[in-house]
């Protein structure tokens, strides 16, 4: 399963909110051994540009569901939670198998 976490971050927040990934990143990898990176939205959207924030996306490759649970808590330990606009939005999806020709 591959999961997507979007959330909206302020100029004011980015130093600290990317200070706050990297320290979540370390801390997933630790625990569940679980690469990730970090991703910003091409374009602004509307309220990215009302703002002057950003878009970014936490992606986890190949996580277990045990990985998801515990997520949100690793997010407020690591100081995240607290420095972005709004709520983190989750997605996540499932490989399916290529069909044959």
């Amino acid at each position: 399963m591959d999961c997507y976490v979007y959330y909206r971050v302020t100029p004011a927040n980015a130093k600290a909110a990317a200070e706050a990934v990297t320290r979540l990143f370390a801390l997933v990898t630790t625990r569940f051994g679980v690469s990730a990176r970090l991703q910003r939205r091409a374009e602004a959207s509307a309220s990215d540009a009302l703002t002057g924030g950003a878009t970014w996306m936490e992606r986890y490759d190949g996580v277990p569901p045990a990985f998801m649970d515990a997520l949100p808590a690793m997010a407020t330990q690591c100081g995240l939670a607290t420095l972005v606009e709004g709520e983190r939005h989750t997605e996540c999806f499932e490989d399916m198998p290529t069909p044959c020709a």
